[in-house]
């Protein structure tokens, strides 16, 4: 648990963007005396506990050009939001099938303007890439209802911050990335630019492929 500094009320939810520019809750800490102090007690607490992550970044012009020659991918994934989402939801549930027991998987998504596009997503994955018949829900929430949202969060900012460099300004991994994966096996960070966005073109080419070979008729419902 990280304390607040001395006469800071303490913080309800971790933004940390709000964190790191000291706007929301954060609104009027020093950066250098307050924040820094703060987070370095924060970061370490994710590693702790017996979790994995990846964090993926797609350079989002190079993949419209890239899908404006493939219109089935396009068709099929819709906006970049929708493929990314689709991506790591089957990611998890290959994993589960591979190595799981069997158990119950609960999606939690922090809430947005993406939930139908989200849903739709899902249930692609719940019927076609779910040979095991794992009963899995996709659930709607706030960080404030569900703190691994938080966690979740400050994965996502950092590892953007980490994928636009992943060396620092110092030649060396930020010292907050260092914090969160401190032996280098628990995030996995995938970036897909130029050149490199055949590779993510042919995963996502493999994945419909999955589809269809698992019953779908490559038509998308609206």
């Amino acid at each position: 648990m990280a304390n607040v500094p001395p006469g800071r009320k303490p913080i309800k939810i971790i933004h940390a963007a709000d964190c790191a520019g000291c706007f929301g809750e954060f609104k009027g800490w020093d950066k250098k005396k307050e924040r820094d102090p703060f987070v370095a007690q924060l970061l370490p607490v994710l590693p702790t506990h017996d979790l994995a992550g990846i964090v993926v970044g797609v350079n989002l012009v190079d993949l419209s050009d890239a899908l404006g020659k493939h219109p089935e991918l396009l068709e099929m994934f819709g906006t970049p939001y929708t493929a990314c989402f689709q991506w790591a939801i089957s990611i998890i549930m290959q994993i589960a099938t591979e190595r799981g027991r069997g158990e119950r998987m609960a999606f939690i998504h922090e809430v947005n303007g993406y939930k139908g596009e989200c849903f739709k997503a899902f249930e692609y994955i719940q019927k076609f890439l779910n040979p095991r018949g794992i009963p899995m829900t996709l659930g709607f929430g706030t960080k404030e209802q569900y703190v691994p949202l938080q966690a979740a969060d400050v994965l996502a900012y950092e590892g953007a911050k980490h994928l636009k460099n992943p060396k620092g300004a110092t030649g060396t991994p930020r010292r907050s990335w260092t914090a969160l994966d401190p032996d280098s096996t628990r995030i996995v960070p995938l970036r897909y630019a130029k050149d490199n966005m055949g590779e993510l073109i042919r995963l996502l080419t493999n994945f419909r492929a999955k589809l269809l070979a698992s019953g779908w008729d490559g038509k998308v419902e609206t």
